[in-house]
C-alpha cells in the first residue's frame, strides 16, 4: 500500500524544479527559464541555464568582471542552506552536502546536493534494480 503513495522519480525531480524556480524568483527576483533535476542514488543534480541575473550581467558588460563574479559568489554562498532545506523538505532525506557552482560565461548554474540516503521513491527503486541486475549480470563471481 505504502508504495502507491510514494512519489515517482519524476514527480519528485519536477517538484525540486518548480522549487528551485520560486526560490530564485523570490530571494533574487529573477525567472529561471531552463531548468532540469536528475536524481541518482543519494544525488541530487540541478542545472540552471541562463541564471546569471540582470546586475550580475549589467556589472560583467560593464568591465566589473570581479564584482560580478563576487556577487555570484555571495548569491550561491547565500542560496545554499535554502537550497539544502528545500531539498530535505521534498526529499524527505538529510542533505549532507550542497555544492554549487556557475560558470559566468555560460550563464549555467550547477547544484549537487549529497543525500544521507537514497529518497523513497518509487522510480528510483526501479532504477537500483535495474543497475544491481546489470551489475550481477556482468560479474558471473557474485553472489546471486
Amino acid at each position: 500500500m505504502e508504495r502507491s503513495l510514494s512519489p515517482t522519480l519524476e514527480q519528485l525531480q519536477q517538484e525540486l524544479v518548480q522549487q528551485v524556480i520560486e526560490l530564485y524568483r523570490t530571494y533574487l527576483g529573477y525567472q529561471l527559464q531552463q531548468i532540469s533535476c536528475h536524481i541518482v542514488d543519494k544525488t541530487v543534480t540541478i542545472l540552471a541555464e541562463d541564471s546569471i541575473t540582470r546586475l550580475e550581467q549589467f556589472l560583467g558588460e560593464n568591465q566589473q568582471t570581479d564584482l560580478a563574479l563576487q556577487v555570484r559568489s555571495n548569491l550561491l554562498k547565500f542560496l545554499e542552506p535554502h537550497l539544502q532545506s528545500l531539498i530535505e523538505r521534498a526529499i524527505g532525506v538529510p542533505v549532507v552536502d550542497v555544492i554549487c557552482n556557475s560558470t559566468f560565461e555560460t550563464g549555467r548554474t550547477s547544484i549537487v546536493a549529497l543525500l544521507d540516503s537514497a529518497p523513497n521513491v518509487s522510480g528510483l527503486d526501479t532504477e537500483r534494480r535495474v543497475k544491481q541486475r546489470l551489475k550481477s549480470d556482468s560479474n558471473p563471481d557474485s553472489d546471486r
